[in-house]
């Protein structure tokens, strides 16, 4: 599955005007703190927690859209992808596109 795929398979179940509102419906709490920028962000699934760096240099928007990429994955069940990284990365730009959210 692509991540333009996985996107479209997101969007059917929550759609949604912007990442912050997908995370919110899917039960998804998005922390902010400020540490150097060696990872933009980390999700945890035990506390389904996305964990945002506010130093990263990037957007936001985009460090959320890739955490929920690793949240999907494993809310899906989708286990057949062969670089996470790579996907979320992928999944976050199909998304921000979907949205219009130029990065």
């Amino acid at each position: 599955m692509s991540g333009d795929e996985f996107v479209e398979r997101v969007f059917l179940n929550f759609g949604a005007k912007n990442v912050f509102e997908i995370a919110e419906k899917v039960g998804v709490k998005i922390v902010y703190q400020k540490w150097f920028p060696v990872t933009l962000g980390e999700f945890d699934w035990r506390t389904k927690t996305i964990i945002v760096n506010e130093n990263a240099p990037i957007p936001l928007e985009k460090i959320v859209a890739h955490e929920l990429g690793h949240y999907f994955l494993k809310e899906f069940k989708i286990e057949n992808v062969a670089d996470e990284e790579s996907f979320c990365d992928e999944f976050a730009v199909e998304m921000l596109d979907r949205l219009r959210i130029q990065i």
